[in-house]
């Protein structure tokens, strides 16, 4: 059992929703005049939604416990232990339609998606503009799209933030490709391109390793390549997060292959 001190006091959970439970009902002790919806309000979430995860009729992602648990003040590791006692089951990223990616291809949509959990995010064009490098359009017709595709909403509270199942995407099912596909892998390539001769080795890593492979072992490889990075993305969500960065993996053929 994971014992947990949050605020005065010290409050055993083995879950989330237990140490939700506890948290409100501390605070409410300790201030009679303190609802639910001060608690939500401190948490920086939907009264509705916190309501539905207390009473056990709403999952919490891992994405929002670690979200709740920050706020709470726990730390990191707090957090890795507590969310690891519960065995969550592992789910997939929501996997968007050929219509659907082709109209947010642009790499920066996907950029303000994880720009809303920064540290001091403002839901405002300019600043999302000024911290992605990109003209204020550009932001301005981005938001509006995912704003139409549902993908980022307005809280009550007029905070904008991603409403993607699970807070995550997969641009496409491995099997699918298209032009707006390929357009986005090479915007990709130009901006990893422009960090090699702008951004200093300290805060990058590009590597490489040249090696003999059997092209019918590809399946397997791509798979391995797609759990790694999805396993990568979630083992270092950090408890504050500060700067947006991307994983780009390539692996593809040096030799002309045959057939």
């Amino acid at each position: 059992m994971e014992t947990l001190k949050v605020r005065r006091k010290k409050i055993v959970a083995t879950n989330f929703r237990q140490l939700l439970q506890a948290e409100l009902t501390e605070r409410c002790r300790l201030n009679p005049s303190y609802s639910l919806r001060s608690f939500a309000r401190s948490l920086k979430v939907e009264p509705s939604s916190l309501s539905q995860m207390i009473n056990g009729k709403r999952p919490i992602t891992q994405k929002m416990k670690l979200r709740l648990g920050t706020a709470l003040g726990l730390s990191t590791d707090q957090i890795r232990r507590l969310t690891s006692a519960e065995l969550p089951l592992p789910h997939e990223p929501q996997c968007l339609t050929l219509d659907t990616f082709a109209a947010i291809a642009d790499w920066y949509h996907y950029a303000i998606l994880e720009l809303t959990r920064v540290e001091g995010f403002q839901s405002n064009v300019a600043w999302i503009a000024q911290r992605l490098g990109i003209t204020r359009t550009e932001a301005n017709i981005a938001i509006e799209r995912l704003f139409k595709l549902q993908l980022l909403k307005e809280t009550s509270y007029g905070q904008w933030i991603d409403t993607s199942e699970n807070g995550e995407l997969t641009h496409l099912t491995p099997s699918q490709t298209s032009e707006a596909a390929r357009a986005y892998q090479c915007q990709l390539l130009e901006l990893s391109k422009k960090t090699v001769q702008e951004i200093p080795l300290s805060k990058r890593n590009h590597t490489s390793a040249a090696f003999c492979f059997d092209p019918e072992d590809l399946p397997q490889a791509i798979e391995r390549i797609t759990e790694f990075r999805r396993a990568f993305a979630r083992e270092f969500k950090p408890r504050t997060s500060k700067e947006v960065f991307q994983i780009q993996i390539s692996f593809f053929p040096l030799t002309k292959m045959k057939g």
